[in-house]
């Protein structure tokens, strides 16, 4: 129905949201600085009480916690994408885009647009493995473009836009 090129395809994209757990190695590490020097006099005194001698442990668990937690919900996300699209339990809508609302240059609204009846919205500030790139930072979409877009629930997976 006409020659489209993509945009974005999450089978090409990978798993893109790894950088949010990745952040928390940060936290682990820091944790680990604490625990082995627990005993340092440069980091506590002689006179510890018992709520500082936690902190390295309470640090490290969260640490271990928040981590995994991150990364289990990001990738429990990408999968789950992933076998919509291989199973073809997606949806696809094509049209052009209308009712655009760019994300302002400072951020922190979500850009929104419909396609038919079917909208969507998304912010490079919300951490997923779908499209998310908005306008503001160099996306695609904007007022009156023809688009085809595949998406599982009102993430999108895929987005070609007519050449």
């Amino acid at each position: 129905m006409g020659n489209y090129y993509v945009v974005f395809d999450i089978l090409d994209s990978g798993y893109k949201a790894w950088f949010f757990p990745a952040f928390g190695l940060v936290f682990i590490v820091v944790g680990i600085a604490l625990f082995s020097s627990r005993n340092k006099v440069f980091l506590f005194d002689g006179n510890m009480n018992r709520s500082r001698k936690a902190l390295p442990f309470l640090w490290f668990g969260f640490s271990i916690l928040w981590t995994f937690s991150a990364f289990y919900s990001t990738y429990g996300e990408y999968a789950y994408l992933i076998d919509s699209v291989k199973k073809g339990y997606v949806e696809r809508v094509e049209g052009k885009v209308e009712n655009f609302k760019p994300m302002p240059l400072g951020g922190h609204k979500m850009e929104r647009f419909c396609v038919q009846s079917t909208c969507f919205r998304y912010s490079e500030g919300i951490v997923t493995n779908g499209f998310n790139n908005s306008n503001a930072n160099g996306g695609p979409i904007k007022e009156g473009l023809l688009v085809r877009i595949t998406h599982v629930g009102d993430v999108i997976v895929k987005l070609e836009i007519l050449k």
